[in-house]
């Protein structure tokens, strides 16, 4: 690569969105990896919404969901895994993964953040309803065993949710509270957690579940910073969906508005049902996510169904039953998850497209990592239809809060 063309992808990523004539194929590495967890019956299908993290160079999956047997369209049942799984994280293209423990309740659908001290996983929901529990889940050097202790439970059963560790706090945001979908906000201390769980400024506009929660610096600012997500029709409000975000400052309480995320077409993207995370001292990796217009069209059609129940209205009830049935049968491509690999860079407030890719288009995976190396674990292709698969995405030259350096792009199957 012309030391011009790198030096201006680096101001691209590093310094704000100037240099739209340069292109990003010059930036990262993606490689898609073999093995997946398999010790517990149907979970080799793949699951959504697990919890995962990275502690003491180990990666570790918990938990999920899945519909093993018959597939969600056909009215399966959903089915919830209990088991904690480790690989090391350094693999270069094959995980072996061995079951190392088991959370305390199946469970899927929470947060999940990885610390010095282990990885912690916060609310979401089983066969038997929402969750209020908070664990901390530290593996031995090896990763042949693991430890789970107990946190202060949340002060309500919170799941789909949004939730990062900023400096030692952690935060829980929107998600469903008590099962009504919430802008919330709940912070723990956790170098004093004997406080217990502070609610802390709402964010404004909709409510929203499964929003994106990533913690970042900003100069000597530290923020929380939160995109996407939606919310079903209830209680008065219509169905929503959000592709707008904002950031939190802790030290003023205050919300404000950050740039839509958005590929190189510059047309708004949805994050919710997506995933991110933060690296070097200034950028926040997110991939996946639902199409904002089909997915709040399927909202808004179940909305219509409930209103001509409840008039009812049968013959409009039944059309839109079909319809809706229809929306679950379709092949994965035409549900248009985003593909888009992004990074938002908080001092310049932008964002950067580094690519498509479409082993990331996906809803309901998670983001784990660390040093410029990076997992986009499982998730859903579809409403229902779950994927084992593990993508490792690496910026090249990134360690700890060192600034990124470039390398060109390969895509490995």
């Amino acid at each position: 690569m012309k030391p011009m063309k790198k030096f201006a992808i680096l101001c691209l990523i590093l310094a704000g969105c100037a240099a739209p004539e340069v292109k990003n194929e010059s930036v990262w590495t993606v490689r898609q990896m073999q093995g997946a967890p398999a010790e517990e019956a149907g979970i080799g299908q793949g699951v959504s919404a697990c919890y995962a993290g990275v502690h003491n160079g180990m990666l570790m999956m918990a938990g999920g969901c899945n519909f093993p047997e018959v597939p969600a369209s056909e009215g399966g049942k959903k089915r919830f895994y209990r088991g904690i799984y480790v690989a090391d994280a350094s693999a270069d293209s094959v995980f072996v993964w061995k079951k190392a423990g088991e959370l305390p309740v199946e469970a899927a659908y929470g947060v999940s953040v990885s610390t010095s001290q282990g990885i912690i996983c916060a609310g979401g929901t089983n066969q038997n309803g929402a969750l209020a529990s908070v664990i901390r889940i530290s593996l031995d050097g090896n990763g042949a065993g693991v430890t789970v202790d107990s946190l202060p439970s949340l002060p309500c059963t919170i799941d789909n949710m949004g939730g990062a560790v900023l400096d030692h706090y952690l935060f829980i945001a929107g998600g469903n509270v008590n099962g009504v979908p919430s802008n919330t906000l709940y912070c723990l201390d956790l170098d004093h957690t004997d406080a217990g769980w502070i609610q802390m400024p709402g964010f404004p506009g909709a409510p929203r579940t499964q929003p994106v929660c990533v913690a970042q610096r900003k100069g000597a600012d530290s923020l929380l910073f939160l995109w996407g997500g939606f919310s079903g029709a209830g209680e008065g409000r219509p169905a929503t969906l959000s592709v707008d975000g904002y950031c939190y400052s802790p030290a003023a309480r205050t919300w404000t508005p950050v740039a839509v995320p958005a590929g190189e077409d510059s047309v708004g993207i949805s994050l919710g049902g997506g995933t991110g995370i933060a690296f070097g001292d200034s950028l926040i990796l997110c991939t996946g996510g639902v199409n904002k217009d089909i997915f709040l069209d399927a909202l808004k059609r179940e909305e219509k169904m409930k209103q001509a129940l409840a008039e009812g209205n049968r013959p409009v009830a039944d059309s839109l039953k079909l319809a809706a049935k229809e929306y679950m049968s379709m092949l994965p491509e035409a549900y248009r998850f985003n593909d888009r690999i992004l990074v938002y860079n908080t001092s310049g407030d932008c964002w950067t497209e580094v690519m498509q890719f479409p082993g990331t288009a996906r809803a309901g995976a998670v983001l784990a990592g660390e040093n410029g190396t990076f997992f986009n674990i499982a998730g859903e292709l579809k409403p229902g239809i779950r994927t084992p698969e593990i993508v490792k995405i690496t910026a090249g030259g990134v360690s700890g809060k060192k600034s990124l350096s470039l390398r060109p792009v390969t895509e490995t199957n």
